[in-house]
């Protein structure tokens, strides 16, 4: 169920589920709010984790005013986690999320006892050249909606093109390799996934955040990269793994930028384990 806490920054829509266990606090990409398919999900309740998922600023029902910048989304989380009274969390940072996750844990490093990012953006800002530009024309508050309703039309009538006609701006592979490498039901999961995206005005904010200074991290950093990434380069990956005191860096066979939907999530499943058992 969601939730619009109150806090001294702004107000901020979650959604919290599992279990008792430690707390995760993820982070979702662009394009998301806390309702979001997370591809994680089981994962983290099967192995008895409680979830704390917030819309970040300009996604859902937390408006932009909450924390136009990741270090301001930061400091309105710690707020939040006071206010639920969560002393500690593992931060999950997925792709555009990737900077809140890293000024979260330099910022207050003793809320933060791991991390793990998940092909997120870590260099400087987030996107560069054309998606900059399809950003401010097609992902701005005055279009973004018509955009995602005539992505919607497609896949209610051509499921398979739809997702297809993604597929250019999330790998470096062809759709087709893509595809062929996907089962009818990681391509169903990927198309979920993808029709409940809403960019708000949140999407505008994320391509100018910054992770800041990476070198005060003390939180163990758990780095997944997909190989094939369209969206995320590589760089980010490096960058992270140079720059935090603390890390392991994990370049997945994965196929695109939706490492969930690939059939090498299993590995990525299992090293993920590794990581939060050490």
């Amino acid at each position: 169920m969601k939730t619009l806490a109150q806090t001294a920054k702004g107000p901020i829509e979650y959604r919290l589920m599992g279990h008792d266990g430690p707390t995760v606090l993820v982070l979702n990409g662009g394009h998301t709010n806390c309702d979001s398919p997370l591809g994680h999900q089981q994962f983290f309740v099967d192995h008895g984790y409680q979830l704390l998922i917030p819309s970040r600023p300009g996604y859902g029902k937390t408006p932009s005013s909450t924390g136009r910048t990741a270090e301001a989304f930061a400091d309105a989380l710690i707020l939040l986690l006071d206010l639920l009274h969560i002393k500690q969390v593992i931060v999950v940072g997925i792709s555009a999320a990737g900077p809140t996750a890293l000024q979260l844990a330099g910022r207050a490093p003793t809320r933060v006892s791991k991390v793990i990012l998940q092909n997120a953006a870590t260099s400087g800002r987030y996107a560069s050249g054309m998606i900059r530009f399809m950003t401010y024309v097609g992902f701005n508050p005055l279009t973004e909606r018509w955009v995602w309703a005539a992505f919607r039309g497609l896949a209610r009538v051509a499921p398979q093109v739809a997702l297809k006609s993604m597929l250019p701006g999330l790998s470096r592979l062809s759709p087709d390799q893509v595809l062929a490498t996907m089962s009818p039901v990681q391509q169903h999961a990927a198309l979920t996934f993808l029709l409940a995206s809403r960019s708000g005005s949140g999407f505008l904010h994320d391509i100018h955040h910054h992770c800041g200074d990476l070198g005060r991290i003390t939180a163990p950093v758990f780095i997944i990269t997909s190989k094939y990434d369209g969206l995320v380069d590589a760089s980010h990956a490096t960058y992270a793994h140079t720059h935090i005191p603390q890390t392991q860096l994990f370049v997945s066979e994965a196929e695109s930028h939706l490492m969930w939907f690939s059939s090498h999530d299993d590995e990525i499943r299992a090293k993920m384990h590794a990581f939060l058992q050490s």
